[in-house]
């Protein structure tokens, strides 16, 4: 009831007229109606035809373009230099230098004829490639269960197109390839060399890659990398092996040992010649400086003797006593004795 009553006391405005715009639009849309419709056709066909014949290539992609079945063009990765690296090998390939195939650098937008041109994108990053496990030998005959691993990448995708075709085929041709070659580089090494020196095992696998690639190139891939990914030895081997190293590192063990023997024998045998030389020195030195103050006391003596000869010769009786004593001694001497008559001498001279 009061809501009826608020719109009893509503104000009555007049209808809103339409704008002389709006009439004047209507009016051409319905006397220009066909020009419309094949105005939007036309801009629907040019989104078409502009879509058509533009593409977009990322940074991780490179493509094919072909007409009618026919590669026209590829397009690389500004970073790409496999033609310039594998120029020989290549020769005579529809993309090489002088070929039907035009080559074409980055990523981005691209031009191509509208419906005509197709264009398939490959990926630029590179591929893993891990075989089933096999059975090698080394050059003593030792097997070894091992897992071969590789990295490689699409290089020229119109060849790889051609004579590959998808990443499955080319996993297949790589695994009738890679195995082989890992497998005589692994039969011209020594077990020990194969466990431990991965050295000599990464230049024979250097030179596999090399021969790998000679026959990929051609189809367009190029193999960055091999290495043995995993090795397990076989049961019946573990024992043989064990025992081979434990000999292989006493043997090593006692060779050090052998070193340090002699190394100990020299620095002893060193040391005491040293030793030797030393005391050697040392006593023809006290030698010498006996001597010289052997020589000193006869001077002094003699001068001695020279300044009182009586006095010198009684002094020497009294040295002479003296070592000839004993603890409870007793001296007898006669009247007529020389030491009695010097005592008697020296004893009245010093009692006046």
């Amino acid at each position: 009831m009061e809501q009826f009553n608020n719109q009893q006391n509503r104000p009555n405005y007049p209808p809103r007229q339409p704008s002389k715009l709006n009439e004047a639009l209507k009016n051409f849309a319905r006397k220009n109606t066909k020009l419309l419709v094949i105005i939007g056709i036309l801009l629907i066909a040019a989104f078409i035809l502009l879509n058509e014949a533009f593409f977009i290539v990322g940074e991780a992609e490179q493509a094919v373009v072909s007409r009618f079945g026919v590669i026209k063009s590829i397009i690389l990765d500004d970073q790409n230099t496999f033609h310039e690296r594998f120029a020989s090998q290549l020769s005579g390939e529809i993309t090489a230098e002088g070929g039907t195939v035009v080559q074409k650098r980055g990523s981005g937008l691209h031009f191509k004829v509208p419906f005509v041109d197709k264009v398939d994108k490959f990926p630029s990053l590179l591929f893993n490639y891990t075989s089933n496990s096999e059975t090698v030998n080394t050059s003593e005959k030792k097997q070894y269960n091992i897992t071969t691993y590789a990295q490689w990448r699409i290089a020229d995708p119109a060849l790889f197109s051609l004579k590959l075709g998808s990443t499955m085929n080319a996993e297949n041709q790589l695994d009738n390839l890679i195995h082989p070659v890992i497998v005589q580089a692994i039969n011209r090494l020594l077990a020990e060399d194969f466990i431990s020196n991965k050295e000599a095992l990464n230049n024979a696998l250097k030179n596999g890659l090399v021969t790998i690639n000679q026959d990929m190139v051609i189809r367009g891939i190029e193999v960055t990398d091999i290495q043995v990914h995993r090795t397990i030895l076989p049961q019946a081997n573990v024992e043989t092996t064990y025992d081979r190293m434990k000999a292989d590192r006493a043997k090593v063990a006692q060779q050090l040992r052998s070193e340090g023997d002699e190394t100990y024998r020299k620095m002893v045998s060193d040391t005491d010649l040293k030793a030797a030389e030393i005391e050697a020195d040392a006593i023809k030195t006290a030698g010498e400086t006996r001597a010289t103050a052997d020589a000193a006391a006869m001077d002094i003596y003699n001068q001695a003797y020279k300044a009182d000869p009586e006095f010198y010769q009684f002094w020497r009786s009294l040295e002479a006593l003296r070592g000839s004593f004993k603890d409870n001694s007793t001296l007898v001497l006669s009247q007529d004795h020389l030491l009695w008559q010097q005592l008697l001498t020296w004893g009245l001279g010093i009692a006046e």
